[in-house]
């Protein structure tokens, strides 16, 4: 596990999501983070490997009351071998 994802696990533990200048705070940080596209005004691409990280932004989504749905992809890779 990276340093970043052991700091969020941190503190996730210590944050039961009550104060909500901080979730927004939060969420800012997953947004300003260089793993978000702004597809167009109702959907953001969010790309990661974590399904800590995956679940934490819809958390915080939810404790601000915004209705999303999320779906994921996963990216295959195809290895061509040459002879």
């Amino acid at each position: 596990m990276s340093f970043s994802s052991d700091i969020k696990q941190e503190l996730n533990k210590a944050s039961k999501l009550a104060n909500k200048e901080l979730v927004k705070y939060e969420l800012i940080g997953y947004l300003a983070s260089g793993n978000v596209d702004i597809v167009n005004n109702k959907n953001i691409r969010f790309a990661t490997e974590s399904d800590y990280n995956i679940n934490r932004f819809s958390k915080l989504l939810t404790n601000l009351n915004i209705n999303h749905n999320i779906d994921i992809s996963r990216k295959m890779v195809y290895y061509n071998y040459k002879d």
